[in-house]
């Protein structure tokens, strides 16, 4: 062993050596010793840290859902991510651009005209020093100049320019009510997988303590198994319920992650982002 003492000997190098190469080997355990003890506290003060921050996290979720601070959220989130609502409001604004269209239709029967041309000009100017009542005719060369005003008014564009009016007045109002059918749509729809959410989150908590449960039966059994306190069979029966445990909580930490990426898909926005606003 390292740390026994040599018996007494005539000093000499050979006892000088081997005193040294004891002390080497009891400092380099000391070294081992503290490197282990510091990696363990570091182990120990990284998990502490990361189950604070999930503490944190679940703590806040827990908050969110009890309350429902999330859910205005998540709804003004999804009918500015839905695809539905967007569209219908592009079908407003089509249709206040066609009225607008319409209700400017009637004068496009109104025209302003104008011309300048150059030549001769033909004239009858009366002559006074003619035998006859005949006017003489004279050409000289002028510019002429030309501009008024036109309409052309059909009757059917008087008749039914206020049926087109009305008709781009329905076909907004259309639209608005089915962007509001669309919305709530999204809405019921982001409600939907809102209590899903909550479900499957209380479903969790629920199945991680049974998981644990069932973990610690096992470890005690096991003992008690090794101890000559239980059967084979009662230890298989015991080894079940805590793989049973297991794949239920397997399936109920899957179908959180499912509805939170379902809901986080149809809201366009992640749950953490959300979570800061209810901190």
């Amino acid at each position: 062993m390292i740390f026994e003492e040599l018996p007494g000997k005539p000093p000499g190098l050979a006892n000088i050596v081997r005193r040294q190469t004891i002390v080497r080997n009891k400092m380099t355990c000391f070294k081992r010793f503290f490197t282990a003890i510091i990696a363990v506290y570091m182990l120990i003060y990284t998990q502490t840290e990361v189950h604070a921050q999930v503490t944190s996290v679940d703590a806040t979720l827990a908050k969110a859902f009890a309350t429902d601070e999330l859910l205005p959220f998540l709804i003004d989130a999804a009918l500015k991510n839905s695809g539905e609502v967007k569209k219908f409001d592009k079908s407003i604004q089509l249709a206040q651009a066609n009225l607008k269209i319409n209700k400017n239709s009637i004068y496009s029967a109104l025209g302003l005209q104008a011309s300048y041309a150059y030549g001769t000009n033909y004239a009858a100017v009366a002559d006074a020093t003619a035998s006859t009542n005949f006017n003489r005719l004279t050409t000289t060369q002028t510019g002429f100049y030309n501009l008024g005003v036109g309409i052309s008014l059909p009757i059917t564009t008087v008749i039914n320019r206020k049926h087109l009016v009305r008709s781009a007045q329905m076909q907004m109002e259309v639209f608005g009510h089915e962007r509001e059918t669309a919305t709530m749509v999204v809405k019921q729809e982001v409600i939907r997988m809102y209590q899903e959410l909550k479900l499957s989150q209380k479903l969790l908590g629920i199945s991680t303590n049974n998981k644990q449960s069932a973990q610690l039966n096992y470890d005690l059994a096991e003992k008690e198994f090794l101890q000559g306190q239980l059967t084979v069979e009662q230890l298989s029966r015991v080894l079940e319920m805590n793989n049973k445990a297991k794949v239920e909580y397997e399936q109920t930490v899957n179908l959180f992650q499912t509805n939170l990426l379902q809901l986080e898909t149809f809201t366009g926005t992640t749950l953490a982002s959300l979570l800061k606003r209810v901190r």
